[in-house]
């Protein structure tokens, strides 16, 4: 036992031995290996850093999913829905799907009246849409 004492103090031992240390997490396994070595337990890696701030994290993900620095075509047409489709309309449909690959708009109605009313401003509104935001190359509007 008198050897493995002197190769652990050896100074090219240490680094070595912080590594093997460093790679087990559980406290159980650290405390066997401090047995066997008769070095101090060391601090569990995971607990040594600081949590982060809620406010950093929230950052990071709306910078991660742009939120708040472009504004979507999605968006555009949600904001407008009652300049677009009117009041009254506004409240008993909703856009549900964009497709801005294929050129089609999915609106979701309350009813069948509504469904009725939207086919028949269909034109009205596509000119509408696509006169809210170049990007927006409508061809169909699909009421649901």
């Amino acid at each position: 036992m008198r050897n493995l004492n002197n190769i652990i103090s050896l100074p090219r031992a240490k680094p070595l031995i912080k590594i093997i240390y460093t790679t087990f997490v559980n406290y159980r396994d650290r405390r066997l290996i401090s047995d066997f070595t008769g070095l101090p337990i060391t601090e569990n890696p995971y607990k040594i850093r600081e949590p982060e701030s809620i406010t950093d994290i929230i950052d990071q993900v709306w910078s991660s999913w742009k939120i708040g620095s472009e504004v979507t075509p999605e968006q555009k047409i949600s904001e407008n829905w009652s300049k677009l489709v009117g009041h009254k309309l506004a409240s008993k449909c909703a856009p549900e799907k964009l497709e801005l690959e294929k050129g089609i708009l999915r609106i979701r109605t309350a009813g069948s009246t509504v469904k009725q009313e939207l086919i028949f401003k269909k034109r009205s509104l596509i000119k509408k849409i696509t006169d809210l935001d170049s990007r927006l190359r409508l061809k169909e509007i699909r009421v649901n």
